[in-house]
């Protein structure tokens, strides 16, 4: 737990974020180049607030967003989530967009093994995840 200063000049909502093709490929990089560790250190202040929006983006922008992006890339994605819900202000429990984009790349045929589902245990306690409520 941390605390934090309260600044009532700060924003107090996340800003709306886009879905666009830069800003997929940068979420992908965290995942892809393993800084998913040190996550909170690299998304501080505004950056932080602003890409939390994320998290409140419609489920059907997210599953058209990830359309053109490889098996590999959509996996990254949910690699990502999970570990950014676990910031301050990124909690969705059952609304995760990790959920509908885990479900598409189940359409595309794409399993989860067993050791990505182990691993999204250990670093997430969205009981939720990958799947949603059953």
């Amino acid at each position: 737990m941390s605390l934090e200063s309260w600044d009532p000049t700060a924003p107090t909502q996340p800003h709306s974020v886009q879905l666009t093709p830069d800003t997929l490929a940068k979420l992908i990089a965290y995942s892809a180049n393993a800084q998913l560790d040190t996550l909170e250190s690299q998304l501080a202040g505004d950056e932080c607030l602003a890409l939390s929006g994320l998290m409140k983006v419609e489920h059907n922008a997210w599953l058209e967003a990830i359309e053109a992006l490889t098996d590999e890339e959509v996996i990254h994605l949910i690699r990502f989530l999970a570990v950014a819900e676990n910031l301050p202000g990124w909690e969705a429990l059952d609304t995760s967009p990790a959920i509908p984009i885990a479900k598409a790349l189940r359409r595309r045929g794409v399993r989860l093994d067993k050791d990505f589902l182990r691993w999204l245990r250990t670093v997430s306690n969205n009981r939720y995840l990958p799947y949603g409520p059953l």
